[in-house]
């Protein structure tokens, strides 16, 4: 067992751990979109971070992808975390305006307007579809492709998948 404290709180969780499983278990909600049972960690959302550390030391971390440590101190709604939050929230609110997910989200954060351009993009590159698709229905027919701004998801040379089952799985996880 790893002892860490959670908001103040000192708990005992088990190895292997995140902290955003722990922030769970003791329920203490922590936002995510690129995260879901059953699928492998990513941290591409961004809005599961929180705070580790004390002083000129404490950094941000995603707390998807973030084991837990002994004596790690956490804190998972501080000043600092709260307003990385609002802004993750804006630059997606500009990216997928028309995402019910993200617009819930950023109601519940009390983020009313967002000051980036309007992209009107049809998907935040969470790779929930990518990782269902390899991980659990091991047919491998979509993934990222391109770099940078001009990352996006789909099959190789946009030529049909010869594995995809049409199964809907990437729909269905999509934010």
């Amino acid at each position: 067992m790893i002892s860490l404290t959670l908001n103040g709180q000192r708990v005992s969780v088990e190895k292997g751990t995140t902290l955003l499983e722990a922030a769970k278990f003791l329920g203490i909600p922590i936002p995510t979109l690129c995260h879901m049972e059953g699928l492998s960690p990513y941290g591409a959302c961004r809005l599961c971070v929180v705070e580790i550390g004390d002083g000129p030391k404490a950094r941000l971390v995603s707390s998807c992808t973030y084991p837990a440590e002994e004596g790690l101190q956490v804190r998972t709604s501080s000043a600092r975390v709260v307003r990385t939050r609002k802004m993750v929230l804006e630059l997606l609110l500009a990216s997928c305006p028309q995402s019910k997910a993200i617009q819930d989200l950023a109601s519940a954060h009390e983020v009313r307007t967002q000051r980036f351009r309007q992209e009107h993009e049809s998907c935040i590159l969470c790779g929930l579809c990518v990782r269902m698709c390899h991980e659990q229905m091991v047919a491998h027919a979509i993934g990222f492709r391109g770099r940078g701004e001009h990352r996006s998801i789909g099959t190789p040379f946009d030529v049909p998948s010869q594995v995809c089952r049409l199964c809907g799985g990437c729909m269905y996880v999509c934010p």
